[in-house]
């Protein structure tokens, strides 16, 4: 009984010893990078909107969505173009 404790605590031990080193040698695994300031998403998905370049919109990724800033500037700057039509 007391062997398998002991085995289980060594598992536990080395794969929170794993992870942590699996972490530290290879980092977190960002997949895309950062972003530019807000801002300057928001101006550059303007001036996207302004040339018709809809595959250079981009937002970032907040924990619930896309930042809703974001969202609701390029949304106004599209009607805006419509209404300009």
């Amino acid at each position: 009984m007391l062997s398998w404790i002991v085995l289980i605590v060594v598992l536990v031990a080395l794969v929170i010893l794993g992870t942590w080193a699996w972490g530290t040698i290879f980092g977190r695994g960002e997949v895309l990078p950062p972003l530019d300031e807000p801002r300057s998403v928001m101006a550059s998905n303007r001036r996207a909107v302004e040339e018709g370049d809809f595959r250079a919109i981009a937002f970032e990724v907040v924990p619930r969505g896309y930042r809703q800033d974001q969202v609701d500037d390029l949304l106004a700057a599209l009607e805006a173009k419509l209404r300009a039509r």
